[in-house]
């Protein structure tokens, strides 16, 4: 047998994987076992599943190294403790399953989509399902995985403490936007996104007592005013779904006073295997509904077209999935 083929048929295990620690998450397993002396039959009492495949479930997560066994009992990682237990304030789970939830989905079309091509109607971003992700996951996401990269982002601008108005657009959730504005008292903000997601930001603001000072706007960014006056702007993962990017940069530039400034944060994909892999199979679904992605260097060249000056970019690593180039760019 040629043993290089084992590279491909390996990749099918990973599938199951991903299916044991969704179950394991369903089932709120970690949670129950943060529990002192929490051996398989108390455990058992708990889950209400079947004894000797639960064991079965249990040996699969002990060799993803997400639990270990001490004797007769069992105890979480300290991974699955930070990130997998319930209703903890780090938890998770729900960005794993529904990462999972939209990696499903993109599998079972991509073959339609490469047999037939991507149907114009196909396009559009479900504003309602956008809405109740922000509700779990992507406010999971944003506080725990990646508002600590942001604030550190935004802290190395010299005059930032200065700034009055700031605007996150294409907020999601609104987590980033209310973390940037909570540490910082004499910022304002401005949130914006779809307005079916009014309900849920506004009560994410309310969360973080920021009514008197940040308040939500709806609309389409393509179409609809973005508002004026702001000393900085947020973008992250937005570019993708517009027809003319370059109208909505010019937009953003108008929008901003003078000497403002945009930090965006998008997934940019060379040609290069070693550098650009994971982020061209994260983008893969993207790319067969006829999704805008980009090269290294197209940001820079169109912030720079639209008149930007100041462009400073560089790739981090601490987003989650893949890499992330962030661009600070200044009007």
């Amino acid at each position: 047998m040629n043993i290089g083929i084992n590279k491909y048929l390996t990749m099918l295990l990973e599938q199951n994987k991903v299916e044991v620690l969704a179950i394991a998450l369903k089932l709120k397993l970690f949670m129950y076992l943060e529990e002192e002396n929490i051996d398989l039959e108390k455990l058992l009492s708990y889950l209400n599943t079947n004894k000797e495949n639960t064991q079965i479930l249990l040996e699969a997560l002990a060799m993803m190294d997400l639990i270990k066994k001490e004797k007769s009992f069992y105890i979480n990682s300290s991974l699955a403790k930070k990130y997998f237990v319930y209703n903890t304030s780090s938890y998770c789970g729900d960005v794993f399953l529904h990462r999972k939830e939209l990696s499903t989905h993109s599998r079972k079309v991509m073959s339609k989509l490469i047999s037939e091509g991507s149907a114009k109607q196909a396009l559009a971003k479900n504003s309602k399902l956008w809405a109740n992700a922000s509700k779990k996951s992507l406010k999971q996401e944003q506080k725990n995985l990646i508002s600590k990269t942001v604030l550190e982002i935004v802290q190395e601008i010299q005059d930032f403490p200065k700034m009055k108005k700031m605007l996150d657009l294409g907020c999601s959730s609104g987590v980033l936007g209310l973390e940037i504005i909570n540490k910082y008292p004499n910022l304002s903000g401005v949130l914006f996104d779809f307005p079916d997601l009014a309900e849920v930001v506004k009560e994410h603001i309310s969360e973080y007592n920021l009514d008197n000072r940040v308040k939500f706007v709806g609309g389409d960014i393509q179409n609809d005013e973005i508002g004026s006056n702001y000393d900085f702007i947020w973008c992250s993962n937005i570019f993708y779904f517009f027809e003319n990017k370059d109208e909505v940069l010019e937009k953003i530039y108008k929008a901003l006073n003078p000497n403002g400034i945009l930090i965006s944060a998008h997934v940019e994909i060379g040609e290069e295997k070693e550098q650009y892999e994971d982020s061209f199979f994260y983008f893969l679904g993207l790319k067969l509904q006829g999704r805008t992605t980009f090269k290294p260097m197209h940001l820079s060249q169109a912030f720079e077209k639209v008149g930007f000056r100041n462009i400073n970019s560089y790739t981090t690593e601490q987003f989650p999935l893949t890499k992330t180039q962030i661009h600070i760019v200044r009007k």
